[in-house]
């Protein structure tokens, strides 16, 4: 019977001595780990939202390049409308970083008109990396953050026209204009966009 009760006894006795609670050492290493692992947690997710946010910013900027460019294509294609027979020179400045363009788009043979614009030259300011267009009026900045944007002009069969700016005659001969534009978002990703527009009325 005495032998049973000091089994019990020494039973008791493990099992408090295996509910001690951690020692400071074991806490400071639980802590370090911890630790380690919430700052590499923290570092992926900065990376990830560094990454998206670079991202997003390209596809913006680049969104504002295809509505600069898409605007460009427009009025490049209706450049030389003259359905009243005014008897104007369509590409009245064509040069490798400016572009006035005309036509008579509501057929009054009149192209000074503001509504719809019929008389607007487009610049590229390589010091301040600017692309403006000015229809007579209002000359507005359209794009921003570009090292580069250059118009090339084309004849029928795809040779590039003579020394820049154009004459009068090889104006006459532009069929194709090829819009080269070389910009960076504000991460310094570069953004390279070129498209080639077929002059309508040439």
């Amino acid at each position: 019977m005495n032998g049973r009760m000091i089994v019990v006894k020494e039973c008791q006795n493990n099992q408090i001595f295996s509910r001690r609670g951690m020692t400071l050492v074991e806490m400071m290493v639980s802590l370090s780990i911890f630790g380690v692992i919430m700052a590499v947690v923290f570092g992926f997710m900065t990376s990830t939202s560094r990454s998206y946010e670079r991202t997003r910013e390209k596809v913006h900027y680049q969104q504002s390049v295809r509505a600069v460019v898409s605007l460009l294509t427009r009025e490049i294609r209706s450049t030389g409308c003259d359905p009243g027979n005014a008897g104007f020179d369509a590409f009245f400045t064509a040069d490798g970083n400016i572009l006035r363009c005309r036509a008579d788009l509501n057929g009054d043979a009149d192209i000074t008109d503001l509504n719809p614009d019929e008389d607007i030259t487009y610049t590229f300011d390589a010091g301040t990396g600017e692309l403006s267009r000015d229809n007579g009026v209002d000359d507005l900045v359209i794009l921003r953050g570009l090292t580069n944007l250059q118009f090339t002009y084309l004849d029928s069969n795809g040779d590039a026209l003579g020394a820049l700016p154009l004459s009068a005659s090889d104006r006459d001969l532009i069929r194709f204009v090829q819009i080269s534009i070389v910009g960076e978002t504000d991460d310094g990703e570069p953004i390279d966009y070129q498209t080639r527009v077929l002059v309508r009325n040439g």
